[in-house]
């Protein structure tokens, strides 16, 4: 694959779940894919739910090497602007395009999936709305010049059906709403340059930390995980709908993968389709197509 054939793609939240498998499912043989995240060094762990997780940018890339794609770790808290502004800085100097930008990251508390109201649970919640809206919000902010200059490129936010359900409680719902908000308004912006943003629903994915709760887990919920996803599926799909000619017909779009992937004729990697949970938990918004400036 020539230079110019090849893909600049920048994921966040890499190091591991659901943003390591689309950084790992995304990439094509000649990509270059940059995994940021907080965790470099492989055999670094993290506790989450009482569980003990693998979390590291470098086996994220070395995955992504062995695709035949190059994967660069890119250490950084995304919290600050000066290291969102090296990160900018470093795919602007280095590529002068970026293809792709997929924004996975997200900050978890162990006391989200209590089940217990929003009162009893830690105001620390909060930072699931600086990690997965501010956030996104900063780096699309300063990525934007970059994407702009690039021919049809391509944003993603992972949601969640939490948007429109009862999920985890009301922090979740607001950080999933909101961004499914944003980006109906990034679209708006992009569209007269020819950037598409839409925001992903990904369902249930079978990563690590899934595969963990389950092996303590009754049959009925082994029953309900075999609709779910591997942890690739994402990326897959978000390829699949990058390469689309039409895609800017569905910019400011809230999409669920297993829905987009049966349009597009993607399947998972063991050959079997996802299930959509729009059923059980909803669907997507379809926000105003009004503009008031």
């Amino acid at each position: 694959m020539s230079k110019d054939e090849s893909k600049v793609i920048l994921v966040t939240g890499a190091s591991r779940g659901v943003g390591r498998g689309i950084a790992e499912g995304i990439c094509k043989p000649g990509d270059i894919v940059y995994c940021v995240g907080r965790s470099l060094k492989t055999g670094t762990k993290v506790s989450q739910f009482g569980l003990e997780l693998n979390s590291s940018l470098e086996d994220t890339a070395s995955e992504i090497n062995q695709l035949g794609a190059k994967g660069i770790p890119v250490v950084a808290d995304l919290n600050r602007e000066d290291e969102i502004k090296k990160i900018s800085d470093l795919i602007t100097q280095e590529h002068g395009k970026l293809d792709i930008l997929v924004h996975s990251a997200c900050q978890i508390h162990d006391d989200l999936v209590q089940p217990k109201p929003f009162w009893e649970k830690s105001t620390e919640l909060w930072s699931m709305v600086e990690v997965g809206l501010k956030c996104n919000y900063m780096l699309t902010h300063a990525l934007a010049p970059i994407l702009i200059k690039t021919s049809s490129a391509l944003v993603i936010n992972i949601s969640s059906h939490g948007a429109v359900c009862y999920m985890h409680g009301p922090i979740y719902g607001a950080q999933k709403a909101g961004l499914d908000k944003m980006t109906h308004d990034m679209a708006h912006d992009f569209k007269a340059h020819d950037v598409c943003a839409i925001s992903l629903w990904s369902g249930i994915v079978l990563d690590e930390k899934t595969e963990l709760i389950s092996a303590n887990m009754d049959e009925a919920y082994a029953e309900f995980l075999k609709g779910a996803a591997s942890q690739r599926f994402a990326g897959k799909v978000i390829r699949g709908f990058y390469e689309t000619k039409d895609k800017m017909q569905k910019t400011g779009k809230t999409l669920i993968a297993a829905e987009l992937a049966n349009e597009l004729n993607i399947r998972d990697l063991d050959g079997n389709q996802p299930i959509s949970d729009r059923e059980q938990l909803g669907g997507p918004v379809d926000f105003s197509d009004s503009v008031i400036y």
